[in-house]
């Protein structure tokens, strides 16, 4: 791969929301050793950061090999789209670099991911794209994975950490007693404009960025008012759409052999990858030559919607009724 392609991938620039949540994670990491502690849920739209936020965490906890074997402090998994007991089991042993983590029934998996956990000493527990517990479709809560994965909890007395959009807090916020064994979940929002801090944050983002990428191209200086400007309108001041944004242009760059990033490159990528809900209305290309630097409120309100998906609240079936899914995962986390 062309090392300018991976500029991106290696750059993570922590900002206040970013920063405040590690020091969250850190904390209940802190106190969890022998006994687990209250958990976390980090909430927020595709692109801000959430996933980043775990790897960053799991790369300083990262495997220590003891004489007795394999420490993993942080045991870091993906929750499969329609998730069972099995599958979530599965991506679990994986992580643990399991022999064969595809083999056994449910309950054979279940006590082998138990045994390792133990043995390898395993504090916390994160879990991303925590929304799958919960079935848009169906609009229903996937009550056994997430009971499985309470008595896990509670078996290991490890703490939880999980991931996810708006749709994940449907799985806690459904039980009263539930909530109240979590803390309060972290918001990692995406960039506001018209906030003074939030834009300061997003240019100082876009400045880290243009250092790294100036190291081996020529391009406009990002963190310019105006170009400043034009990114937010491009991503929507959302932290992943705008990595997209830049591996794009560095994409386009490597295939045509260039070391020059100019404005129409930078529309080009915009144009390739930069996703824009049809209900959205039309929205210019902000690197077009043409665009108005303008900042008017129906500009920066169809902005304010890119990237984002609407999300409904939870409806409980006669069959999987309210008083039943609060028995079902009444203790998702550890006993508090």
């Amino acid at each position: 791969m062309n090392k300018s392609l991976t500029i991106i991938e290696r750059i993570v620039i922590p900002h206040t929301a970013f920063v405040d949540a590690q020091r969250q994670i850190e904390q209940c990491f802190t106190f969890s050793a022998g006994q687990g502690a209250q958990g976390l849920a980090i909430v927020g739209e595709s692109g801000t950061g959430k996933t980043s936020l775990l790897e960053s965490f799991e790369s300083k906890h990262e495997p220590i090999r003891r004489g007795d074997g394999m420490e993993v402090p942080v045991l870091r998994a993906t929750v499969p789209s329609g998730p069972t007991v099995k599958s979530l089991a599965g991506k679990l042993l994986e992580a643990l670099n399991a022999p064969d983590p595809e083999r056994g029934t449910e309950n054979e998996k279940s006590r082998r991911l138990r045994v390792l956990m133990k043995n390898s000493r395993t504090r916390m527990v994160m879990i991303d794209e925590f929304q799958h517990f919960y079935d848009r479709g169906k609009r229903q809560i996937m009550h056994n994975v997430a009971d499985w994965l309470k008595v896990l909890i509670d078996d290991t007395r490890t703490t939880l950490v999980v991931a996810g959009l708006r749709s994940c807090r449907n799985v806690i916020d459904e039980n009263e007693q539930l909530a109240r064994r979590f803390l309060a979940p972290i918001q990692l929002p995406r960039f506001s404009w018209t906030d003074v801090g939030q834009r300061s944050q997003f240019i100082c983002i876009l400045k880290a960025f243009h250092k790294e990428i100036a190291k081996q191209f020529d391009v406009p200086v990002f963190h310019s008012e105006q170009m400043a400007f034009r990114f937010y309108c491009s991503t929507g001041g959302l932290i992943g759409y705008l990595a997209n944004l830049l591996k794009q242009t560095l994409r386009n760059a490597a295939v045509e052999d260039r070391k020059v990033i100019r404005l129409d490159d930078l529309a080009a990528a915009h144009a390739q990858s930069v996703w824009s809900s049809e209900y959205i209305s039309t929205l210019p290309n902000p690197f077009e030559r043409g665009f108005r630097l303008v900042e008017t409120v129906d500009l920066l309100n169809r902005v304010s919607k890119i990237g984002a998906v609407t999300e409904t609240a939870p409806m409980y079936s006669s069959s999987t009724g309210k008083g039943q899914g609060r028995k079902s995962i009444d203790s998702l986390l550890v006993r508090s």
